[in-house]
């Protein structure tokens, strides 16, 4: 498995695996006492279909987007996500906001 630091990590586009580009990595949401990677916090691009599907995901107080961490696929130039994991994650969140 590939190391990287989080200063590499930030201000790196993260786009899904169809090139919808989410927008730029800001922060990691780490476990504190195993150390894995929980969730990645992105300032989300304004883009409609973007918007679209980040909606009902969850947003931390500055605005940025909480993806899953699970939904990675690649680190590279890019971080790439799942994008048909990021809409299921979507709309079991859609989900818990009609329960509520």
């Amino acid at each position: 498995m590939a190391r990287y630091s989080i200063g590499r990590l930030a201000r790196k586009q993260v786009i899904t695996d169809r090139g919808l580009p989410i927008g730029e990595l800001v922060d990691m949401v780490v476990d504190e006492i195993t150390g894995k990677a929980l969730r990645l916090a992105c300032r989300p691009s304004k883009d409609e279909l973007v918007q679209e599907l980040i909606r009902t995901l969850p947003h931390d107080k500055g605005g940025n987007v909480l993806i899953p961490f699970t939904t990675v696929k690649h680190v590279r130039d890019y971080i790439v996500l799942d994008e048909k994991l990021v809409r299921i994650y979507s709309m079991r969140s859609r989900m818990k906001v009609r329960r509520s």
